[in-house]
């Protein structure tokens, strides 16, 4: 049993480096160091050949799509066509229901393939102008933000092309489209409950006569955001978003060309604006930041491939096969437990499929069930405090884990835990499993 220790324990040492924001792949590299030696592995041969193969095989997999996605965002991002979007559907709910206005346009541009922190940054001073015109305070935006950007819309729905619904794919056969049904209900039931307690939270401020506060630096962003998105009408801006789910839903084409067609579009529609901008530096940037999740996330996959050799999985997996316990069970708290610990949702799906996928397909599991139930875990704990887009969301909106976080834990640890329980037990339902 002292093998599973060290899985811990190095496990326990990632959470602890992540939150003091040491880098990712320096700490994945010493995890699978120090898992190495305490297994008793031969150390090169677990850093050049298990962890470097499978850190490797991500890269080869992902990085072609990940920066066309990143170039697609980018697209998005500088011709104003996102902020002219957030802007549209942030208003149509008015004043008295800005926060949940918030919350549903985080949703419809993940659902449409703009990456989360894009995201984020671009509704970030919209969003300050509608909490101040509903007379909200600034401490509830961060869990707004991340009810939208960070749930359901990228795991649940069917035909995103973001990273949760696309990493299981090569591992399962599956496609963008896996257990449409089931991932709809879970969804629907996810994004409500995000919404009712956004709302419950905002009537509460209000109740204790909590009021929208700003300094001259937020009254400058607010100002700003009146100008954003003025270029393009949002019902155009819309457009290259729906050639992408339109090609993945109805044609059922491959992600990779979905969303390459979809970002052809983009720069044909916002030709004009983009001709202004410097269209070398949008593709650089988004090259940059596809490299940077790719190496990262390839990282944890890498470390995570040296647990898969370690003598204390092999126990773990035995323990859990002689438990009896249902396999969806077992295998939604390994991926959430591994994204949790990781502190990325795709670095724990990734580990979970890598090490479980073929296991779990064996026992007779449906490949899809195992694409949406997993997408659902992967978002289950991976949004503790050390995760790296919730300190980036705190920063960007001048908040502390004191101020916001236990809004941000609500939405997108809570709620989330709870849809992927809840995605269980319609899973076993719906499949007779």
């Amino acid at each position: 049993m002292i093998s599973i220790l060290w899985v811990v324990l190095t496990l326990a040492l990632v959470v602890v480096l992540a939150f003091k924001k040491v880098n990712i792949v320096t700490i994945s590299v010493l995890a699978a160091a120090v898992l190495a030696l305490l297994d008793g592995q031969n150390l090169m041969t677990a850093l050049t050949d298990t962890f470097m193969t499978s850190a490797a095989n991500y890269v080869k997999n992902f990085l072609l799509l990940f920066a066309i996605s990143a170039l697609f965002g980018k697209l998005m991002e500088v011709t104003g066509a996102a902020a002219s979007i957030a802007k549209f559907l942030a208003k149509l709910l008015g004043p008295k229901f800005a926060i949940v206005g918030v919350v549903l346009t985080g949703a419809v541009l993940v659902y449409g393939g703009i990456s989360s922190l894009v995201i984020a940054f671009t509704l970030y001073p919209i969003a300050l102008a509608l909490f101040q015109e509903a007379d909200l305070p600034r401490r509830l935006l961060p869990g707004a933000i991340a009810a939208g950007c960070f749930t359901f819309a990228a795991s649940a729905f069917p035909g995103t092309t973001q990273q949760m619904n696309i990493i299981p794919q090569p591992y399962l056969g599956t496609d963008a489209m896996a257990a449409p049904l089931l991932g709809i209900i879970c969804g629907i039931i996810g994004l409500s409950l995000a919404c009712i307690y956004m709302y419950w939270e905002g009537q509460r401020a209000h109740r204790n006569n909590e009021h929208f506060m700003a300094d001259e630096s937020i009254m400058r962003d607010i100002e700003a955001s009146k100008k954003e998105g003025e270029n393009i009408h949002p019902l155009i801006a819309f457009i290259p978003m729906l050639v992408i789910i339109v090609l993945l839903i109805a044609f059922r084409v491959p992600a990779l060309l979905a969303v390459f067609v979809g970002t052809i579009v983009c720069a044909v529609l916002t030709f004009k604006t983009l001709k202004e901008k410097d269209i070398g530096a949008c593709i650089t940037a988004a090259v940059q930041n596809a490299g940077n999740a790719v190496i990262f996330t390839g990282s944890i996959v890498g470390y995570g491939a040296v647990v898969g050799a370690s003598t204390g999985y092999a126990v773990l997996s035995e323990l859990l096969t002689s438990l009896n316990a249902p396999p969806l069970v077992s295998f939604s708290l390994a991926t959430t437990i591994l994204a949790g610990a990781a502190g990325s949702g795709s670095g724990g799906l990734v580990i979970a499929l890598e090490a479980m996928s073929e296991q779990y397909l064996a026992l007779g599991i449906p490949a899809e069930v195992l694409h949406r139930v997993g997408a659902l875990a992967a978002i289950g704990l991976d949004s503790l405090p050390h995760n790296g887009a919730v300190i980036v969301l705190l920063g960007l909106c001048g908040m502390t884990h004191k101020d916001s976080y236990k809004q941000i834990f609500v939405t997108t640890v809570v709620i989330t835990c709870l849809v992927f329980i809840i995605s269980i037990m319609l899973a076993t339902v719906m499949y007779g499993l």
